[in-house]
């Protein structure tokens, strides 16, 4: 009996990195996705307050399936930042890494945005 308890503890021991590894993954702070819900609904704003809060919070959750906090962050900063005019903007429109991140969040949008019903 104390090998099988033995065995259940080790294989509980052993899966649980996988789990805190997607959970990570996962686990955008708070702020960051009220933030994102707020920005969505203001971009929509001929729909019902409650659709509208219904599907932005379902299309940050799967770009969250997709994209770890930092990889979404980097690409809402060059977003938000590749217009800023001359030097200061262009720090974000030239660096390759600014770039990449963008795309992986304009594809990671677009593919939660049919995934949640939600026009562009």
């Amino acid at each position: 009996m104390k090998k099988l308890g033995l065995m259940v503890l080790m294989g509980s021991l052993l899966s649980t990195p996988m789990v805190m590894a997607e959970q990570e993954k996962n686990d955008y702070p708070t702020k960051m996705r009220v933030q994102y819900v707020l920005d969505c609904m203001d971009s929509h704003p001929k729909m019902n307050v409650y659709e509208s809060v219904h599907k932005c919070s379902c299309v940050i959750d799967k770009i969250a399936e997709k994209l770890t906090d930092r990889e979404f962050d980097d690409g809402a900063v060059t977003f938000k930042l590749k217009n800023l005019p001359a030097d200061r903007g262009g720090v974000f429109r030239d660096n390759d890494e600014g770039q990449e991140s963008l795309v992986s969040l304009k594809q990671a949008q677009e593919a939660a945005y049919d995934s949640c019903k939600l026009k562009r």
